[in-house]
């Protein structure tokens, strides 16, 4: 707007300089300010049919190369050209241009450059996803069983399912996939949904038949065959070796990828180490390192796409400490000197950390409920952030 005003001015100075009384013109010498062949004004205007060039004014230019003094083909700023607004065409705004297509370019025309809209055929890139893998890892364990049937509630998945479908712009492409904290692959039970393949789409289904299905593949844990070893309890590191070199299909480029984590213990807690607690029982694997589970699961699973891959995780928060079991283990909530409820999930909280914003953790001490309600809640925050801000891949 300031060029604007700023050119405006001057067509409005230019115009009394050569529309103004000869009787006022100054004169320089013998020759009259403005004439022809004389000093042009200091504004740089000319006679009426004259033009300033090199600071004299002279006759204007023809198409043939010659000269004239007359005023018929004068183009000032009041001309019949006035306003040009050509933006949504890809040209120039152009105010005070001739009309004439055959006018010179040395025309005493005021043109004024206020910038040269663009326009293109391509397509806007594309941000934020329209697809998402949403991959649940729930603990296999006894202790357990209310938070699973809490989360694969019909009602409550239903609404988690609501809540998928609405993200960013609508109608996500999502696949909901099944595993456990023991390494035992997906879990799609025959009869669970159509398709054969180890997840289950929205294509063609609504909202209450993808709960349906994710119910019935839920009730087949709690028969012991999902259940870690005492103190093996590792959803990350299950999750990640399912989906590291997967060939199913289950991931897909294009697609932010969600893993859910759900437990009340830590994945390969230390204090589930043997030494690593007062009985000095516990697992004996070692833990993976945090940074090389998230780089298997970053570079070898998204290909690189560091903004294409999200967590939410509902296990006991380490900041609370209700105390500890008989071994000396530490407890999130429940403890009564002999056992807690829900263990510190150290590792775990600490992954999410290295997701910065794309990591949502919440406390699954809050009760069973607390799990199918944290999963909403984060797919309505961190996880819609992530959704919008993910650039998939041409």
């Amino acid at each position: 707007m300031t060029h604007l005003l700023s050119a405006l001015s001057c067509a409005f100075v230019l115009g009394i300089a050569c529309n103004g009384d000869d009787s006022a013109q100054e004169t320089q010498g013998s020759c009259a300010v403005g004439s022809i062949g004389c000093p042009c004004t200091d504004g740089g205007g000319c006679d009426s049919g004259l033009v300033c060039q090199d600071g004299t004014c002279q006759g204007e230019t023809t198409g043939t190369g010659s000269t004239t003094g007359s005023s018929s083909s004068s183009s000032s700023s009041s001309s019949s050209g006035g306003a040009t607004m050509s933006g949504t065409t890809g040209t120039s705004t152009s105010m005070g241009a001739s009309s004439d297509p055959s006018t010179s370019s040395t025309t005493s025309s005021l043109k004024l450059d206020i910038g040269v809209e663009t326009t293109t055929d391509d397509p806007p890139p594309e941000i934020g996803c329209t697809k998402i893998d949403l991959l649940f890892v729930l603990d296999g364990s006894g202790s357990m069983i209310e938070e699973r049937s809490s989360l694969a509630g019909i009602g409550a998945f239903t609404s988690i399912i609501d809540t998928l479908s609405g993200l960013g712009e609508g109608n996500i492409d999502y696949r909901v996939a099944l595993t456990t904290d023991n390494d035992n692959g997906y879990i799609a039970p025959p009869g669970c949904w159509d398709g054969g393949d180890p997840w289950i789409a929205s294509e063609g289904k609504d909202p209450a038949e993808v709960a349906s299905g994710f119910n019935c593949a839920v009730a087949t844990f709690g028969t012991n065959k999902y259940e870690a070893s005492v103190g093996c309890e590792h959803v990350l590191t299950s999750a990640v070796d399912l989906l590291d070199g997967d060939a199913s299909g289950f991931v897909r480029e294009d697609a932010l990828l969600v893993v859910v984590m759900v437990t009340d213990v830590d994945d390969y807690g230390a204090y589930d180490q043997q030494g690593g607690n007062d009985c000095m029982i516990g697992c004996g694997t070692p833990p993976t390192a945090l940074a090389e589970l998230h780089d298997r699961l970053v570079n070898n699973v998204k290909k690189g796409e560091v903004d294409g891959l999200s967590a939410i995780i509902v296990a006991g928060d380490p900041s609370q400490n209700d105390g500890v079991n008989f071994c000396g283990q530490p407890g999130s909530c429940g403890c009564d000197g002999l056992d807690c409820g829900v263990f510190h999930a150290t590792r775990l909280y600490e992954f999410a950390g290295l997701l910065e914003q794309n990591g949502t953790v919440a406390d699954i001490c809050d009760g069973p409920m607390s799990v199918p309600n944290a999963v909403e809640t984060a797919l309505t925050t961190n996880i819609n952030i992530a959704c919008e801000m993910f650039d998939p891949p041409t």
